[in-house]
């Protein structure tokens, strides 16, 4: 009688065990606490349980949506209100379900991020990561790729677009403002001029027409530096290149030779300045000067000034003691003009723009701002970038990266060629920059431009389809 009562005391707390048990199994758990907290590197948020659960991440919103789904939690108790960083999380929400509860996170834009547990108390914590570095890349046509490049790191916030360019497949043609002759316009519109596929801002310009550095169209010389600088360039093979190139223009005349001081420039005193069609409908010049107008390396007409401009005619500006130099000369005596800009190859290009400094020389990091000269608004600090690149294998690299702007800072000319170098570049140089850098990409600028709408510019460089 004993042992049967003991059995049965026994079965009975076994049964009251089993009913707890199950009891505490379909118990919700409970999520104590909800907090953030940011560092410099990371955005954490962590939800705090009475015991860990099951939990699912899904990510939508091409990586701007974070959803994280705790199995059998209720989540009513909590407040839901967090501090969040608007650096990286643009919203944040918390909500019961069906399963138990759901947490939204919406990013600023798509970002890595980590998921762990700690117990004692039990936690569940996501770290979404401030600094990253990622590209997305896609094909635009055959023989051309485009990047988006994002980075976050101490220097600070970086968006660059990235053009991977075949030249054996498209011709990289300079476009003035004004189509064919100097001026000023968007890039978009220098696009349209050609209709072309890209279109990136390129040379240093001034308050007029007049423009900073060499350009050379169809092989023809449109614009002149003073003095030696970085140029790019397509040779007659149809090869590019990137070196110092200066202009030494020169006249030969039966008597003797005389120094050219430029091209397509305003005349000072005592010079002599050559002028072709890519200047304008005329000289533009007053009438203290003599022009000699030149044709198959003939002085076809004489006048004093404001000349009219012709194609596959030459007129030679003279003011000064040089107008006083070549006062003997006469219609139909011979005049050969010399546009040396350095060495055979670079004399034969068809095609050159001449900017700088130099960024990279031989997969090197080669920043030349000193030797020509460069000035701070230039070389000093993070600003909007352009620049070009040629990788080893011919490829030209397109680069222009936003910046005075919350989400990208922009690049100094050091981490501008660190980023080359980081696509390949083994040589590369810097165009003009700041709230003149713009990629036009299928009729679409795909750059931000600093000053909230596009600069005109006075140069471009185009990509054209073969």
């Amino acid at each position: 009688m004993k042992r049967t009562h003991k059995i049965f005391i026994f079965l009975l707390m076994l049964l009251l065990y089993c009913e707890t048990s199950a009891l505490a199994a379909n118990r919700p758990i409970t999520l104590t606490q909800l907090r953030s907290s940011t560092s410099a590197e990371n955005t954490r948020i962590v939800f705090q349980f009475d015991k860990l659960p099951a939990y699912d991440i899904a990510v939508q919103n091409d990586g701007q949506q974070i959803i994280v789904d705790f199995s059998g939690v209720n989540a009513a108790a909590v407040n839901k209100n967090i501090n969040i960083d608007k650096d990286t999380i643009s919203d944040f929400k918390l909500e019961n379900t069906q399963a138990g509860c759901r947490a939204t996170i919406n990013l600023v834009q798509k970002l890595p991020y980590v998921v762990n547990v700690l117990q004692n108390p039990d936690r569940v914590f996501i770290d979404i990561k401030k600094y990253y570095q990622y590209m997305q890349t896609s094909k635009v046509d055959d023989g051309i790729e485009y990047t988006t490049y994002y980075q976050n790191n101490e220097a600070g916030k970086l968006r660059a677009y990235i053009l991977d360019i075949d030249p054996n497949k498209y011709n990289f043609v300079p476009v003035l403002g004004g189509g064919r002759q100097l001026g000023k316009n968007t890039v978009l519109n220098m696009n349209n001029y050609y209709g072309a596929v890209a279109t990136v801002n390129a040379s240093y310009f001034g308050k007029s027409k007049e423009v900073y550095g060499l350009t050379k169209i169809d092989g023809i010389i449109a614009s002149t530096t003073y003095l030696p600088r970085t140029a790019f360039g397509i040779d007659n093979s149809g090869k590019p290149m990137i070196d110092t190139v200066n202009y030494e223009g020169s006249i030969h005349t039966k008597l003797g030779d005389f120094p050219l001081n430029g091209v397509n420039c305003d005349r000072e005193a005592n010079t002599i300045i050559e002028y072709n069609s890519f200047y304008g409908s005329s000289t533009q010049t007053n009438e203290y000067g003599i022009e000699y107008v030149v044709e198959n390396n003939k002085i076809v007409a004489i006048n004093t000034n404001d000349t009219r401009l012709k194609e596959n005619q030459t007129v030679i500006s003279a003011h000064g003691t040089m107008k006083d130099a070549l006062q003997d000369l006469k219609v139909g005596d011979e005049m050969i003009i010399n546009d040396n800009v350095g060495s055979d190859r670079w004399n034969k290009a068809l095609q050159i723009i001449g900017v700088g400094p130099r960024l990279i020389k031989d997969g090197q990091t080669d920043i030349t701002s000193t030797e020509e000269q460069i000035g701070p608004d230039v070389y000093g600090g993070q600003s909007p970038r352009t620049a070009l690149g040629i990788k080893k294998d011919g490829h030209i690299l397109l680069v222009v990266a936003d910046g005075r702007q919350d989400d990208s800072d922009g690049l100094t000319l050091k981490q501008l060629s660190g980023l080359l170098l980081e696509m390949g570049a083994q040589d590369a140089i810097n165009f003009d920059g700041g709230g003149s850098s713009e990629m036009v990409l299928d009729d679409k600028i795909v750059n931000s431009p600093s000053d909230g709408r596009q600069r005109p510019v006075g140069v471009g460089l185009s990509v054209l389809k073969k």
